[in-house]
Order: structure tokens, then C-alpha cells, then sequence
């Protein structure tokens, strides 16, 4: 029963505009602690390294101005949502969730009118950046491998016209050159000072049950809708 509800409130549920689509993803993750925030903010990093690194995303398409033609990032769009789907289908709610995350952006980033929601969206979202750290550090001991560099550098990453009200723009470590990324803090240097304990990442059902989330690399190639 939850799981359905959860479902409903990331815009899972019967078609609805854009814009009302958009808005309960944003109430959604209003509901949410800031921990679990972090949670869906590590995952989606992780999976917008690894669709940028698949040549699926256009590489530094969040600290881009330069967008790709509309057509062309729907395109990409479309596929993303074969992901989440593919992700919702495999059981894995906390993925298909940060899959809308990227996705949703991306929707705002297209077309003007839908901005004001992707601030929505990132002033949500950077409420977990400060318990990104720990969720990165749980799921590379869950996966027993690390991340990529990159996404370590970029979790405090937010998309180029997308700062939410009073947010300034800073130069990152490690940026491009020339390239003004906007953040709510400098990066943290991957930590080595202490172990964490052995968690595994999940969504959270109003503080209580959690699905787990397995830290997916994004299909190679869109799964079939």
C-alpha cells in the first residue's frame, strides 16, 4: 500500500500535466527528512556521472548555459524515463526516484516556463547535501567499490539556472577551467579518517520502512518502455 502511495507522490501515477507532475515530485520530497534527501541527492549523482559518462548526457550538462537543441534533450529525456521505469519496475524505488530527480531537472532546464519548479526542485534537494557524504561512503562499502572520482566533486553541484532565491554561484576545486559551478559549499576531499557503519541506502516511507537502493550503473542502453 505505501509503496503505491510513494509511487503517487514522485509522479508515478496516472498521466497529469507536466507542471502538476513536477509539483508532486516537489511535495514529495518535501515530505523527506534531510538524511534521505542526501539519499536521493547521492543517488542521482550518481547515476547523472554515469549517463554523462555513457555519452547519454551531454558531459557537464548541469554547469552548461549552453543547452543542447530542445528536441535533442528531449530525446534524451525519453530515454531517462525508460531508466526510471526500467529502476520502478526492478522494485528499486530509491533509483527510479533519483532518476526523476535528473529527469525532472532536465524537464525545467527545456523550457522556461517550468523553471521556477526546478528551483522548487533544488531548493529541496540541497537540503541533503550536507548527508550526501555518509550516503556515498554506505554505498561504496554496500557495493565495495568507489564512485567516480567525479561524483564526489559534483554532489554539490546545481544546475546552471536552477539556484534556488539568494543562492550565489562559487568556482569548485577541480572545475573546468572558465566554468562557474554553483554550490552551497566547497566539495569535501573524499574522507579516510573514519569507517562507517554498514547501512544500506533506502527511501524512506515516512520515517519508517525503506526500500533499498543497490547503487545501480545506468543501463547501457535504455531498457524498452
Amino acid at each position: 500500500m505505501f509503496v503505491d502511495q510513494l509511487k503517487k507522490a514522485f509522479g508515478f501515477g496516472p498521466q497529469v500535466t507536466a507542471e502538476e507532475e513536477i509539483q508532486q515530485f516537489i511535495n514529495g520530497l518535501r515530505s523527506m527528512s534531510n538524511e534521505d534527501i542526501g539519499i536521493i541527492l547521492a543517488v542521482a549523482t550518481v547515476v547523472r556521472v554515469n549517463l554523462e559518462d555513457q555519452n547519454h548526457l551531454p558531459m557537464g550538462i548541469y554547469s552548461n548555459c549552453e543547452l543542447p537543441p530542445p528536441q535533442v534533450l528531449t530525446n534524451k529525456m525519453v530515454d531517462m524515463a525508460k531508466v526510471a521505469r526500467h529502476f520502478d519496475r526492478l522494485g528499486q524505488t530509491t533509483d527510479a526516484v533519483a532518476t526523476v530527480a535528473v529527469l525532472n531537472t532536465l524537464r525545467c532546464l527545456n523550457a522556461g516556463e517550468l523553471r521556477p519548479l526546478g528551483r522548487g526542485i533544488w531548493t529541496e534537494l540541497v537540503r541533503g547535501i550536507p548527508d550526501v557524504e555518509k550516503a556515498l561512503l554506505e554505498g561504496e562499502q554496500n557495493k565495495g567499490e568507489p564512485f567516480p572520482k567525479r561524483v564526489w566533486s559534483e554532489y554539490t553541484m546545481i544546475p546552471a539556472g536552477l539556484e534556488p532565491c539568494g543562492m550565489a554561484q562559487k568556482p569548485i576545486q577541480g572545475a573546468a577551467q572558465g566554468v562557474v559551478q554553483n554550490t552551497v559549499q566547497d566539495p569535501a576531499e573524499k574522507p579516510t579518517q573514519k569507517t562507517p557503519r554498514k547501512s544500506n541506502s533506502k527511501i524512506p516511507s515516512s520515517g519508517r520502512v525503506r526500500k533499498k537502493s543497490i547503487w545501480p550503473k545506468t543501463p547501457k542502453n535504455p531498457p524498452n518502455a
